[in-house]
């Protein structure tokens, strides 16, 4: 599969995965957050409401870093 084909398809693929989010996100008024992974209840999908995710991000750092020898 030459380049052009593979970014077809892997932007066919994330929008699929979007469109998965927003219809459960419609369904549940929750969405997960792309950068804490957490499960976030929220009203739009204009932005989500505050969820500690800096510090989920540098607890989750943390925990990596002193797994790694």
């Amino acid at each position: 599969m030459n380049d052009a084909a593979a970014r077809i398809l892997d932007r066919l693929h994330q929008e699929a995965l979007d469109e998965n989010e927003e219809r459960d996100w419609y369904r549940t008024g929750s969405i997960p957050c792309h950068d804490c992974g957490t499960t976030v209840r929220t009203k739009t999908l204009e932005a989500l409401p505050p969820h500690n995710c800096i510090q989920r991000q540098q607890a989750r750092r943390e925990r990596e870093a002193n797994r790694t020898p």
